[in-house]
């Protein structure tokens, strides 16, 4: 069974270094490290050769222009030829067991094509942050992830950074659809759930690097600040089916403006946020419908 890693890398200079090294220090070794840079000016290129020089399953690719995070992301993919393949961030760090962990999650779960993990999550000098996990923080169930997971939500509750799948011949054919919100990790977690083959590895298999210049993936400080906020939008709020219930649950947001964690010059921009969720949510449900219909 070949392994892949499929990483995506964009004025990256600052943290690529350990990320590498996390990666081909891995108590399971990889057969092939894909890197695709999308234009860095930084350095990020140039410590990519110097890497690519020593270890030969190291394979570049460098865009004579930028493609934007999802493009590259799916070029990268394509350019993968590994049976399974492992989806990688330039910031994070990798701990030395995370292959050998998720080949034994994928042989203990045998209906299982596509899992994610955990993550402690760190800052920019390494140092752990907040105390919590990375699923704390997102608010995500352990196990099987099915579509509902998706419905009763509006934004990802798949991290690309740690998710390994195996190869799928019609996903890597199918162009990402473009949408506002919308990257790799979201789809692909959409369409393993469509599948009934994605699920969750609780154990925590990598640090999730929090910094102020992340290409990909949320502000952990942010979501934190949010957290609150989440609660009084979901608390009663039933399943949102329909865009009517996402306006009722928007209705009993502005209802809740009295709660303390409310009174802030950011409210407006976060109920605005949460509305461009919305409609992203339901453009997501309808390119899931119509995706899955053509291909079965």
């Amino acid at each position: 069974m070949n392994l892949s890693v499929s990483m995506i890398t964009f004025q990256g200079a600052a943290y690529l270094k350990a990320q590498m090294d996390s990666i081909l220090g891995q108590s399971l070794p990889v057969h092939e490290i894909i890197v695709c840079d999308d234009g860095s000016t930084d350095g990020t290129r140039e410590i990519l050769a110097d890497y690519a020089a020593v270890h030969p399953q190291i394979k570049l690719q460098f865009n004579t222009e930028n493609l934007g995070t999802v493009a590259n992301m799916q070029q990268c993919l394509r350019l993968s030829t590994g049976d399974i393949i492992f989806l990688a961030d330039q910031d994070d760090v990798w701990l030395p067991n995370k292959v050998e962990k998720t080949l034994a999650f994928f042989e203990q779960h045998p209906t299982a094509e596509a899992v994610f993990s955990n993550a402690e999550i760190i800052d920019e000098v390494g140092e752990t942050q907040f105390g919590m996990t990375l699923w704390d923080i997102i608010g995500f169930p352990f196990g099987k992830v099915e579509l509902t997971d998706f419905e009763t939500r509006v934004d990802n509750v798949v991290t690309g950074a740690g998710l390994a799948m195996k190869r799928d011949a019609e996903l890597l054919a199918t162009d990402i659809p473009v949408l506002p919100g919308l990257l790799h990790d979201g789809w692909i977690g959409l369409y393993f759930a469509a599948k009934n083959a994605l699920m969750a590895n609780p154990e925590t298999l990598f640090q999730y690097r929090s910094h102020a210049n992340q290409q990909v993936g949320g502000k952990i400080a942010e979501r934190i600040q949010l957290l609150d906020f989440n609660l009084a939008l979901y608390d009663g709020v039933p399943v949102m089916k329909d865009f009517k219930t996402w306006k009722e649950a928007m209705k009993r947001l502005y209802t809740n403006l009295t709660l303390p964690y409310m009174q802030t010059e950011k409210i407006q921009e976060q109920i605005d946020l949460y509305a461009e969720y919305g409609k992203t949510y339901f453009q997501l449900r309808a390119s899931l419908f119509l995706f899955m219909k053509a291909i079965r």
